[in-house]
């Protein structure tokens, strides 16, 4: 399970490691999402749409959510983003965005809530605290793609490419919420959820120059 291995020997091995796995990906991180675009976020006040292309390449992310996490499993890590640049794209929604919020909901795969790292749920999908865990998915990928399908179902009326696998997108108000700050009171109650992760989206846009 993503983020579940520790690396005991910090940071600089994670990283070691990292750039050791980013060898593997390189050529997959030339499609969309890997050409090494620089991401431009508003500041946190500003409005951030969630369908479009991300900016960030693969091990861009991975980079972002190590610098963070640094005991999280390197290899892990870099399979996770590039699931989530390969699903994002898929749907149309901003991969930048959905890894943001996933770093965000699990404060980097650290987790610790009501959700345990081998539910597959990166966003907090079902949970609606006092530790009700939420749904639960077989694979990583498919956590990601229901994150990624609740996404879009919040963002846009369009039609979802892949199979439904979001147990909870029927419940979405289709098209209620077309930028990150709209997700604020709808996806969660937090009155600064939309603030922390354009935040996050900020400092990987930063990193990623």
């Amino acid at each position: 399970m993503v983020g579940m291995t520790r690396r005991r020997s910090g940071r600089g091995a994670a990283l070691g490691l990292w750039l050791s796995a980013v060898v593997v990906v390189t050529a997959s991180c030339q499609g969309p999402g890997g050409g090494g675009r620089a991401a431009v976020y508003p500041p946190p006040t500003g409005t951030v749409r969630i369908m479009g292309r991300g900016a960030a390449s693969v091990p861009q992310l991975a980079s972002f959510l190590l610098d963070a996490n640094p005991q999280a499993n390197a290899k892990e890590v870099l399979m996770l983003a590039e699931i989530y640049v390969e699903e994002a794209r898929i749907e149309g929604v901003n991969h930048d965005v959905a890894f943001c919020q996933m770093c965000h909901e699990t404060d980097y795969l650290r987790f610790g809530a009501d959700v345990h790292p081998s539910q597959n749920n990166f966003a907090g999908i079902g949970t609606t605290g006092g530790g009700v865990p939420g749904h639960s998915f077989p694979t990583a990928r498919i956590g990601v793609r229901a994150q990624i399908q609740h996404l879009k179902g919040y963002a846009t009326t369009k039609r979802l490419r892949r199979k439904l696998v979001d147990p909870r997108f029927h419940k979405v108000p289709r098209g209620s919420a077309p930028y990150v700050e709209n997700l604020t009171g709808r996806w969660a109650t937090d009155p600064n959820y939309d603030v922390k992760i354009k935040a996050m989206l900020q400092a990987l846009a930063q990193q990623s120059r």
